[in-house]
C-alpha cells in the first residue's frame, strides 16, 4: 500500500499502517531515531511500536 519513506502525517495514515502491519521508522529532529517495526497501537498523543511509545508532537513517522 505505502512505499518506503512515505510520510505518515495523519491519524488515518497511521491507522492504515497499523491495520496492514507495515514496518514504520521513527524520525526526530531530522534524524532516524528508531528503525521501528509494525505499529501496535496509537492514541491521540502517541504511537506504540515494539512496546515503546513515541509522541506524535515530537516524532515523524515514515514507512520503513
Amino acid at each position: 500500500m505505502f512505499k518506503s519513506g512515505f510520510l505518515l502525517d495523519t491519524d488515518e495514515k497511521i491507522t492504515a499502517a497499523l491495520y496492514n502491519q507495515t514496518p514504520v521508522s521513527v524520525w526526530k529532529n531530522g534524524k532516524l531515531y528508531y528503525e521501528g517495526g509494525p505499529i501496535q497501537e496509537q492514541t491521540e498523543e502517541a504511537v506504540y511500536i515494539n512496546d515503546g511509545y513515541f509522541l506524535k508532537a515530537t516524532c515523524i513517522f515514515k514507512i520503513a
